[in-house]
Parts: structure tokens; C-alpha cells; sequence
């Protein structure tokens, strides 16, 4: 067979194997799951200044005004409302989603105000998405969203609600305030990738049909930004406090306790 044929057919078959092995691991898929505390004492969180406030009636928590919400810390040091987030970067391209996510982006995101309070504290929605605002209070509030490619400002009348659909990818989260009751605010990460996680009162997280793979994570919490200090078992961390992980087809990879120094917190 004339040599050229023979290349050709070796190169032929060299991409046919290479695409085929692309293709099997965007159909496989895992998970990934952690544990976010505190390794020290946080910060404590001050009263929220609501003495001037005509609704001070309506914003106090059973009698008596809150505290900042913005650190929350559980038993045993479980912190919540840390972002966790797959890495990408800068000029690569994100991973194709499983089909899960499209079915989820089909479902609303909902943010109430709650005793003059973000109801979550900390939310993801992804570009397109029907995202309800809602207002549990008797007296009226605002929703004003600010994100480095999103910004509205929607009012909210007594027991009254909005819909809201972001357009925008986000590389970083934004934020929620109200400039009715100027310490009401709330984190919203808006993401086309959908491989985002936020840990819970017990400080878990879990990100599902991750494409099998190297892929790199980091986290962020609104007082700390991202987690560079953070202690994650085996692994060396970049500036930003990214790290790789191996995701395994049909498997799960627990990282364990990650431990975040409390003099990470900013004052």
C-alpha cells in the first residue's frame, strides 16, 4: 500500500479513536461533595441598625433586632452561604451541561423579604431563568440587583411580588439590597454554567452530573471573598484558591472537612 494511504488511514483512525473517547466522557458523569468550617471564632455578627427605621416593628425577629446575617456559622463550625463554583479559565470554554440542568433551568428561583430580611441570603440563577421576587412583609421593599453585567431595581409593594428574567453570564457574584432598609442585602451569583453549589446550614455542599474529568474548583463567601487560605485535604490551592479535582465517571468525590482560618474573615 503506497505510504501516503498509510498515513492517511493512521491519522483517519487516530481521530476517529480520540473523538470517540471525547464523546464517551461527556456522557459520563459524577459527583462531587464537601464540608466548609470555620477553624477558629468567627467573627461575631453586629446588630443590624434599625432604631431609625419607621418598620422597626415589622424587622424585629421575635421582639428583638437582629443580628447581621452576612456570617453564619452552625455547630462544630459549619459555615454557610460559601459559593462553590467550577473554575474556568480565562479563554476556555465552559463544559457542555448534563441534561438534568436544562430540565432545573425550567424551574424559577425564588428571593423573599422576610422581616426585613434576603430570604435565601445567597442564591445562583442562570441567564433566562424566570426568577420571582417576592415580598412576605406588610410593608413595602425593593429589589435592587446588582451583578457587573446586571442591574435592576424593582419595588415591591406590601405582600406583593415580581418577575424578573436576568440575561447575563457573570464571572463573579453580585449583589441584592434594599434602599428602603439600607442593611437588607443578599449575594446572587448569575451563571450560564450551572456547576455551582452553596453550602448549607451544616456546611455541605454537592454539585451532581459533573462531566467526568480534571476539572478546577474555588469557593467565595461574601466576608472572606475567595477562599485562598482555605485547608483542602491533599490539595494545593492558586491565587484565587482554585484546585483540581478528578471527577469519576458514576462516582462521587468527597473532599472531606475544608477548613477556613478564622482570621480569613475581613473586618
Amino acid at each position: 500500500m503506497n505510504k501516503r494511504i498509510l498515513m492517511a488511514a493512521f491519522v483517519a483512525g487516530s481521530f476517529f479513536c480520540f473523538q470517540s473517547t471525547q464523546t464517551v466522557a461527556q456522557d459520563a458523569w459524577g459527583t462531587l461533595t464537601g464540608k466548609v468550617v470555620v477553624d477558629g471564632d468567627a467573627p461575631k455578627n453586629p446588630l443590624e441598625d434599625v432604631e431609625g427605621s419607621p418598620d422597626k416593628p415589622v424587622c424585629l425577629v421575635d421582639g428583638e433586632v437582629p443580628a447581621d446575617d452576612n456570617i453564619l456559622v452552625g455547630e462544630e463550625g459549619a459555615l454557610s452561604d460559601v459559593l462553590v463554583t467550577m473554575y474556568i479559565d480565562r479563554g476556555e470554554e465552559d463544559p457542555k451541561p448534563h441534561p438534568s440542568y436544562d430540565e432545573a433551568k425550567e424551574q424559577s428561583i425564588t428571593i423573599d423579604n422576610v422581616k426585613c430580611r434576603f430570604v435565601p441570603h445567597v442564591l445562583f440563577v442562570r441567564p433566562g431563568q424566570k426568577f420571582v421576587l417576592k415580598n412576605s412583609d406588610a410593608i413595602g421593599h425593593n429589589c435592587h440587583i446588582t451583578t457587573l453585567n446586571n442591574e435592576h431595581n424593582i419595588n415591591l409593594p406590601a405582600n406583593g411580588s415580581a418577575e424578573l428574567v436576568l440575561t447575563e453570564s457573570d464571572k463573579a457574584p453580585g449583589q441584592v439590597t434594599c434602599d428602603v432598609h439600607k442593611w437588607m442585602d443578599a449575594v446572587i451569583m448569575v451563571r450560564d454554567n450551572p456547576y455551582v453549589a452553596v453550602t448549607d446550614a451544616e456546611g455541605n455542599f454537592k454539585i451532581e452530573n459533573l462531566p467526568a474529568g480534571n476539572w478546577k474548583f474555588h469557593l467565595w463567601h461574601k466576608k472572606v471573598g475567595y477562599l485562598a487560605d482555605l485547608e483542602v485535604p491533599d490539595k494545593e490551592l492558586g491565587r484565587r484558591g482554585d484546585f483540581e479535582v478528578e471527577i469519576p465517571a458514576d462516582g462521587v468525590v468527597d473532599l472531606g472537612t475544608l477548613k477556613l482560618p478564622a482570621a480569613s474573615f475581613k473586618d
